[in-house]
């Protein structure tokens, strides 16, 4: 039996697992990918990349422009639409972006604002960034792992019987929502497990012509029929119709036939199409009761499941990835172990709020419903004629649809996350927004991610985003480095630590008034804020942070 030797064994090669990988690479951390499939996905499956996922892979070096480059055009993503068939009449739009000022926002908060890109081309971007340094392993199914004084051996089983065996001083399963490495430490899912079932009906159509400046993202389709979902991933080719099941029906043998022929129906017109996959899957909304057990770790679907009401499932997983990596890379360099105990406590407690909220979105979606007829009834084409004669039942239906905001802006929830742990010096509680779901207050409060701000660095402006160190902390100071601070910081790295003070610019417009406060911040390499200090006494309390949130 063969063995080979990495620092990290990554189960799964799914956008968490890839992404996963490329952390690693860069904190210098050996890691091995095995993943059962022959392949990536090639199906378009997910698509929302959020404004946090999209700073994740600028801190990697993948640029916005060339994720961009694989998804829609922009402008054919900014709306919703209650359809009666997709080339059909719309009976509510709901818009996400309503004008300029709605830009400016956006990158007034983060310069990556979130985009669309199927996650077929999203994985093949990751997997392209991929080094010789990570062992890229498809048809090797995880078996087994025993535990034993270097880590974990495990049991990979090849596509032709051969067993092999890695060595691994830990395992992170990013093998998704049925996942191996998950049942095998006895971690069970809480929460609904069918909400709703679905077939996937992935095709390919040029329908821009015939939609005749009705663009939209997602078109909801509301004839009896072929009550369903058409996402378009790209106009001018790619598609997914997404129809439920019956109460009755389980996952499984899909009636192509049957599903062509309502595919057909909501869309409303006889079109050419070629139809590629069709596939069958469960709504949950789970999380895991425990993310990890000694040196074995759950990142994004194997942890949790949301309905894809939000778009938070993979976005989730990255930000998990993002919290586990750089403990690991610490611990292995001689940080305390103690720091992977606080993945779980900091990750689950988002993921709990994702799901809840996401399947909230869902419920919330029969308000809609209900104002179209589907209400102890089923609705007819002449009713939906009767509500678009009606001014009051069409403003009925286009309030309903307004209320779906949140399911399509869930900033609050993607920049907003604050992080409550032994990784953090806490101060006091992060400002609350009104609506945390779709609101973002930028904020210096210790757990939060650090804000957005252009600003002059070594003569260069730069985002603050991009002065976050992947392998190491950085005391952020605004204006000059005390002479303490920078004896502070010399006598941490005198004892290894990955540690520097630098001191930025802030712009003179005003944009940055949340960092003039006469504090300094010690910045974790994911980006949070590990502490807020005073910086008359910055230099002792450099020490204590590094001290007390890394045992070092």
């Amino acid at each position: 039996m063969s063995q080979h030797e990495t620092d990290v064994l990554i189960v799964g090669a799914g956008p968490v697992g890839l992404v996963t990988a490329l952390m690693f690479e860069r904190l210098g951390v050996k890691s091995s990918i095995v993943e059962r499939r022959a392949g990536l996905h090639t199906a378009p499956q997910a698509h929302v990349i959020s404004s946090r996922t999209l700073e994740i892979c600028r801190a990697l070096g993948i640029a916005d422009g060339e994720i961009r480059a694989q998804g829609p055009n922009p402008m054919d993503t900014a709306h919703v639409r209650w359809v009666d068939t997709l080339l059909g009449r719309d009976l509510g739009v709901f818009s996400m972006v309503k004008g300029p000022e709605d830009i400016g926002r956006m990158f007034a908060l983060s310069p990556t604002p979130t985009s669309n890109v199927s996650q077929d081309r999203f994985e093949a971007i990751l997997a392209g960034h991929l080094t010789d340094a990570t062992d890229l392993l498809f048809e090797h199914a995880w078996q087994s792992a025993a535990q034993d004084a270097d880590g974990y051996l495990s049991k990979v089983e090849t596509a032709g019987g051969e067993v092999i065996q890695i060595q691994s001083r830990y395992i992170i399963g990013a093998d998704g929502a049925g996942s191996a490495v998950r049942r095998s430490i006895g971690v069970q899912m809480d929460g609904p497990d069918a909400i709703q079932n679905y077939v996937n009906v992935h095709f390919h159509a040029n329908l821009r012509e015939q939609l005749k400046g009705r663009t939209g993202l997602l078109y909801w389709v509301m004839d009896p029929e072929a009550y369903g979902c058409f996402i378009a991933h790209n106009i001018d080719g790619n598609w997914i119709y997404m129809k439920t099941l019956g109460a009755d029906a389980a996952p499984g043998d899909i009636d192509e036939a049957h599903y062509e022929s309502l595919l057909r129906r909501a869309i409303g017109a006889d079109v050419d199409i070629d139809i590629q996959s069709m596939s069958s899957w469960r709504m949950t909304a789970q999380i895991a009761d425990g993310y990890q057990k000694d040196g074995i770790f759950l990142v994004g679907d194997a942890a949790h499941r949301f309905p894809p009401t939000g778009g938070l499932g993979l976005n989730t997983g990255f930000q998990d990835a993002h919290n586990l990596t750089w403990k690991i890379a610490m611990v292995l360099k001689g940080c305390g172990a103690s720091l992977l105990d606080t993945y779980e406590v900091e990750r689950r407690p988002p993921a709990l709020s994702n799901s809840q909220q996401s399947h909230a979105n869902f419920l919330k979606m029969t308000e809609v419903d209900a104002a179209l007829g589907y209400n102890g009834s089923t609705p007819s084409a002449s009713d939906f004629d009767a509500i678009l004669a009606d001014p009051a039942r069409q403003a009925a239906v286009q309030e309903a649809v307004n209320r779906q905001a949140a399911h399509f802006n869930m900033t609050g929830f993607d920049l907003g996350v604050c992080y409550q742990s032994d990784a953090v010096l806490d101060d006091g509680p992060a400002p609350l927004p009104d609506n945390p779901v779709s609101q973002y207050i930028p904020s210096t409060t210790p757990g939060t991610r650090l804000p957005h701000c252009w600003v002059m660095y070594e003569g260069n402006r730069v985002s603050t985003l991009d002065l976050v160190r992947a392998d190491g902390w950085r005391v952020l100071t605004f204006g000059t480095v005390s002479d303490s601070v920078r004896a502070s910081v010399a006598a941490l790295q005198a004892q290894d630590v990955p540690i520097e003070a630098i001191s930025v610019a802030l712009p003179s417009d005003g944009s940055g008034d949340i960092f003039a406060s006469g504090h300094a911040l010690v910045i974790r390499p994911d980006g949070h804020i590990a502490a807020r200090i005073e910086a008359d006494s910055a230099a002792d309390q450099v020490t204590h942070t590094l001290l007390t949130v890394a045992q070092w």
